[in-house]
């Protein structure tokens, strides 16, 4: 066995380490490509990270937007509730299932999705304010999905507004690609590079 080749056995497996010389000028290319490799890495890994939150943004206000009549008839039970609970006597009680934490636990809910009920209609208010004649449509077509007293199918949709159902998805997903910005501002514009 050679001094530059020395076999080792390391758990079964054979090893061979072997010394190659390489010039000033080739470590200088591999470091370069090495370098711009990781670099484009980074960057990819950067723009893909920009359009899962991009993304995530979108997924949030659609979410919001289909809970938005769950949230408003949650707000409207409480409030209920609170009325009945205001007429009854504190003998009337049951101590054990009332206490402190359920009494914080239900107004932090409710304070939370009182939040997010206003912000949602101060958003949509904006949206509204921005469109101009002909993106009103998109605009009933959304609150009529999302937001009016009566739940809307999109064939009732697509019959009041004199459209095909497939344009009632169309003007909603064009409605919905503009709100991003208005709910999360700057951080929601995709800049190019």
């Amino acid at each position: 066995m050679t001094a530059k080749r020395k076999r080792y056995f390391k758990a079964g497996i054979e090893v061979k380490h072997t010394v190659v010389k390489i010039s000033q000028k080739q470590l200088e290319i591999i470091t370069e490509t090495a370098v711009r490799t990781a670099l484009e890495h980074l960057e990819k890994q950067k723009q893909e990270d920009e359009k899962k939150k991009y993304d995530r943004r979108l997924r949030n206000i659609k979410l919001l937007l289909r809970n938005y009549r769950s949230l408003v008839i949650h707000c409207e039970k409480l409030r209920e509730d609170f009325l009945k609970f205001e007429d009854t006597s504190i003998q009337d009680l049951d101590i054990e299932t009332i206490n402190v934490e359920t009494i914080e636990a239900i107004k932090k809910s409710k304070s939370q999705s009182l939040a997010m009920i206003y912000f949602v209609r101060g958003k949509l208010e904006a949206y509204k304010h921005s469109c101009n004649s002909e993106e009103k449509k998109y605009l009933r077509v959304l609150e009529m999905m999302y937001l009016t007293d009566k739940k809307y199918t999109i064939k009732e949709i697509a019959d009041i507004e004199h459209i095909d159902r497939t344009t009632v998805n169309r003007y909603l997903n064009r409605a919905i690609s503009e709100l991003p910005v208005i709910f999360f501002g700057v951080d929601a514009i995709k800049f190019e590079r």
